[in-house]
């Protein structure tokens, strides 16, 4: 559970022809950064969840360091990741040739930014941010975008992570009990039946649990913010 689930947009150049040496044409694909408007659309697809876009680095290649602690504890981080669509793109996005560059076009650019799926109201940061400093930046994007209480939901839902643990246990230590006791006096000892009955309420439990991460994570996405109508007579 405790993951982030990474986006690789790669947008697909065009190709235009180009004489061969035979006189022949060839297909070759032309490179060229997207408007600003246009990646932040490419990336963000059909989800309108807001944006979490990281830029990796030569320091950071293949590691999510400038979003996470090497030090502290990330499962909070982990948990309000949901509510974005996160976007990881490669170092040479700050080729001015690429694709997504003009989602990096500062003088200096973010390691990482936050933003509405349009690409409206951004958060820039750094990369060397506290957890503090981040988990701020995330609930106050949270709140511009969904109806529901952010740190209210993550509270519930790191309790439930928490819970996920003692089931976790709980029903491994009843699979090994029932391995036991079938070993030991056979799949039809009277034990094995009250075993057999903890580990299916076990079970219907854990759904239980399940079933309240899933309502605690619908916060619900805010409608789409219309464009003012133009005055009269424009």
């Amino acid at each position: 559970m405790l993951k982030i689930e990474w986006n690789y947009p790669v947008f697909q150049a065009k190709t235009g022809k180009t004489p061969a040496a035979s006189g022949s044409t060839v297909a070759q694909a032309v490179e060229r950064a997207l408007p600003e408007k246009e990646a932040f659309l490419f990336i963000a697809g059909d989800d309108r969840r807001p944006l979490l876009v990281l830029r990796e680095c030569k320091t950071c290649n293949g590691t999510d360091k400038a979003l996470l602690s090497t030090s502290e504890d990330n499962s909070r981080t982990f948990v309000m990741s949901r509510w974005f669509r996160c976007v990881k793109l490669p170092e040479h996005v700050l080729e001015k040739t690429h694709a997504f560059h003009a989602l990096f076009d500062e003088e200096h650019p973010p390691h990482l930014f936050l933003a509405s799926w349009d690409g409206s109201d951004p958060i820039l940061l750094k990369g060397d941010q506290s957890r503090t400093e981040l988990w701020d930046a995330m609930n106050a994007m949270i709140d511009r975008c969904y109806l529901g209480d952010a740190k209210a939901a993550t509270a519930e839902i790191e309790k439930i992570i928490a819970q996920y643990d003692v089931f976790d246990g709980r029903l491994d230590q009843l699979r090994r009990q029932i391995e036991k006791i079938a070993e030991d006096e056979g799949p039809k000892s009277a034990k094995m039946k009250a075993l057999q009955k903890d580990l299916e309420k076990a079970r219907k439990d854990l759904e239980a649990l399940k079933a309240r991460e899933k309502m605690a994570s619908d916060l619900g996405l805010k409608p789409e913010r219309k464009a003012p109508a133009a005055p009269a007579g424009a």
